[in-house]
């Protein structure tokens, strides 16, 4: 018995080098760039918003700090009222900013956006890419960015429920 007779026949390669290039810049264009502008756009809306209540919270107690201080000097029960129900209205939009974490869900896809970029890095740029390294590349760049989006997903408690998916290795 030979050596050669022992060796595995080596598999075809699934696409053509133009198919493989073809689906990499689709995959990219249609999968990567749009999950990409979503997470942009969701971390500008989340931080927009935890912003914007940090604001108005402050603006009610500084409204109510300089209406306090009046109602020192004007000696009316209105301002001393208005005095007691701002801070009491300024807490509750903290609670409301506290509920909604948008912080934390900001930082959620701020972390993913950067998994994405990192996952797209698999994928090598264009100019340096040689004979046979779509086929190469492609496997891995769509791994790991549907890793990237599996994680993600998950931490909204949306797991996957495909057996094996979790123990799958990466192609190559």
């Amino acid at each position: 018995m030979s050596s050669q007779d022992s060796t595995p026949p080596q598999a075809p390669p699934l696409f053509t080098e133009e198919e493989a290039r073809l689906r990499a810049q689709l995959y990219i264009q249609q999968r990567i760039n749009l999950q990409d502008g979503f997470y942009r756009r969701r971390i500008a809306e989340f931080t927009f918003n935890s912003d914007k209540m940090l604001w108005v919270s402050a603006g009610l107690m500084g409204i109510s700090t300089v209406i306090s201080s009046y109602s020192v000097i004007a000696d009316k029960a209105f301002f001393a009222f208005v005095t007691a129900l701002l801070p009491a209205f300024a807490a509750a939009v903290s609670a409301f900013r506290a509920l909604y974490q948008w912080q934390r869900q900001a930082s959620i896809y701020e972390d993913t956006w950067l998994a994405l970029q990192q996952a797209r890095l698999a994928m090598p740029d264009e100019d340096y890419l040689g004979s046979g390294d779509y086929n190469r590349y492609f496997p891995l760049l769509v791994y790991q960015t549907e890793e990237v989006l599996r994680r993600e997903a998950s931490q909204w408690g949306q797991m996957e429920q495909i057996g094996g998916a979790a123990g799958e290795k990466p192609p190559g």
